[in-house]
């Protein structure tokens, strides 16, 4: 039997509320286009598991992994790709529904292009644009998020370069960097770049993704007919914001590491206390529209 065109991956963390709809949209969506469903539970508490198992009756080649702890969004998708035996593997967020042709737009997109990673265009659940895109981080933008000053001074160039505030979301062309949300990537390109860096725990990890595909010379595209709803920050708004900012800034360091140098990550690791203290004054972190 010839396999699947597309391989769903779904990492799921306390995401009942949200994966029954989830899991019906892209059933619908693969009327267009062959795939098959694999979903990752990361030690959810809330029923995750019942759900996604219970929902195996009526979503066709849906497969269900219990991970055994909560081993974080890039392990958990690793440990789905390694099963995964699609052409294209897309990864997408439990707090997601699908436009009936999204899954068959992004393929096309891949194809025509020749593109390694395509994203979708983003919708809030109430119908406003959600941005999708945004440029590849600079040192100078990633120190500066540390200190929230993207929620003083958003229209410094820094920031408008960073959150692609110019860019056309009417327009499929090709992008910086595509949100994690809704993250097509080809076999081939995943062949040639591995699997995520495990490294990361949750955040940045589709950043560096993106960043290894751009120096590898291969293409990221934004997909403007492939259009999802989002509800965004579905499972990290269960945590509370200095532990979210924690999280947020071990992954932004050790990309800073990464990609920038020791000296980049020793002067994110020394506004720490900074970013902590103003979390845990203004409750507030906006991340990537992701999880």
């Amino acid at each position: 039997m010839e396999g699947p065109l597309v391989s769903i991956i779904i990492v799921s963390w306390n995401s009942a509320s949200v994966l029954e709809a989830c899991l019906r949209s892209i059933n619908a969506a693969l009327e267009h286009c062959h795939g098959e469903i694999i979903v990752v539970d990361n030690a959810s508490r809330d029923g995750s598991l019942q759900v996604a198992n219970r929902m195996r009756s009526e979503v066709t080649d849906l497969r269900v992994v219990a991970a055994g702890g909560n081993l974080g969004f890039a392990r958990a998708n690793n440990l789905a790709l390694e099963q995964a035996r699609g052409d294209y593997l897309l990864l997408l967020n439990p707090d997601t529904a699908l436009g009936p042709r999204a899954i068959a737009e992004l393929v096309a997109c891949a194809q025509e292009r020749t593109a390694a990673i395509v994203g979708a265009r983003h919708y809030h659940m109430d119908g406003r644009p959600q941005p999708s895109v945004r440029g590849l981080p600079t040192v100078p933008a990633l120190l500066l998020l540390l200190t929230k000053a993207h929620h003083v001074l958003p229209r410094l160039p820094v920031f408008t370069r960073y959150f692609a505030a110019d860019f056309d979301y009417a327009i499929t062309q090709p992008a910086p960097q595509v949100a994690g949300s809704c993250f097509l990537i080809s076999r081939a390109a995943f062949q040639r770049l591995g699997p995520m860096d495990g490294r990361f725990h949750v955040w940045f990890e589709e950043v560096d993704w993106c960043r290894r595909a751009h120096d590898l010379g291969l293409s990221v595209w934004y997909c403007a007919q492939a259009r999802i709803n989002h509800h965004g920050g579905q499972s990290f708004g269960q945590i509370r914001s200095v532990r979210r900012q924690w999280i947020f800034n071990a992954s932004l360091t050790r990309y800073l590491k990464k990609h920038h140098g020791m000296f980049a990550a020793a002067c994110a690791i020394a506004l720490f206390p900074l970013s902590l203290a103003l979390a845990a004054i203004s409750g507030v972190l906006r991340p990537f529209p992701r999880h």
